[in-house]
């Protein structure tokens, strides 16, 4: 369950996601600086080695949420979690090493998930969808996008919040980082389950995640709470390296 939006310029973009999860398991962990042998990664963490967001030095962003409009294929049984993904991927330095290393991943045992990467070098936007069974692939273009998920329904998930995300884009400062965190911190019709700022007895948005990668660095800010509460946020930032074509 999450809303993650990006937010594309000539040579850098912006991301917001917000993290929708059961009360129950809690804020997770905030980001930290990681070392994958000659790469640096910044992400936070759900407490057991994983993650839904994460940035490099390279600029690349991956972001992940569940699918659950999807059944899953034949008798699924989930024996490895989702969040184990990204951190295995994340050390990628180009979108075409990070296919190399997708080609051979295995992912049986994991529940259907969208994995959303961000690669500016390339201008290009994937997404890799896992069924639990079959993985596919949309390429999108470089333009500003939104993605949405819920346990309730994904579909509908995407018809509610898609419209105030469509509304929100004639306000005067869309894109800004301003406008993205009033974006997702917003309740624009009723707080509720499908509302962006997500309110339910048994679950609510815990956090909110921005990333910012422009020519010379890399940032990633986060709030652990509910983003309609949000108070000041305050990035980590490394120096980006330079694109490997």
């Amino acid at each position: 369950m999450c809303t993650l939006t990006v937010v594309t310029g000539s040579n850098t973009y912006r991301i917001a996601m917000n993290r929708d999860e059961k009360i129950t398991r809690g804020a997770g962990m905030p980001p930290e600086m990681y070392e994958f042998g000659a790469t640096r990664a910044i992400y936070p963490s759900d407490g057991d080695g994983g993650t839904w967001i994460a940035t490099n030095e390279f600029g690349i962003t991956l972001a992940l949420l569940n699918w659950n409009d999807v059944a899953p294929a034949g008798k699924a049984v989930k024996t490895r979690s989702r969040g184990r993904v990204i951190p295995a991927l994340i050390d990628s330095r180009s979108l075409w090493d990070l296919r190399a290393v997708f080609s051979v991943s295995n992912f049986t045992g994991m529940l259907p998930f969208r994995l959303v990467g961000v690669f500016p070098c390339e201008r290009e936007i994937w997404e890799w969808r896992w069924d639990s069974a079959q993985l596919e692939l949309q390429v999108h273009e470089w333009k500003t996008r939104h993605w949405f998920s819920s346990s309730l329904s994904d579909d509908q998930a995407e018809t509610l919040r898609g419209l105030a995300c469509r509304d929100a884009q004639h306000e005067s400062d869309a894109g800004s980082a301003l406008w993205l965190r009033r974006l997702h911190a917003s309740h624009i019709g009723g707080q509720g389950p499908f509302s962006l700022c997500v309110h339910r007895e048994d679950a609510k948005t815990l956090s909110y995640s921005e990333v910012v990668v422009t020519p010379g660095c890399v940032q990633m800010g986060h709030f652990r709470g509910s983003p309609c509460l949000m108070a000041q946020v305050y990035p980590i930032e490394i120096e980006r390296a330079d694109c490997l074509v």
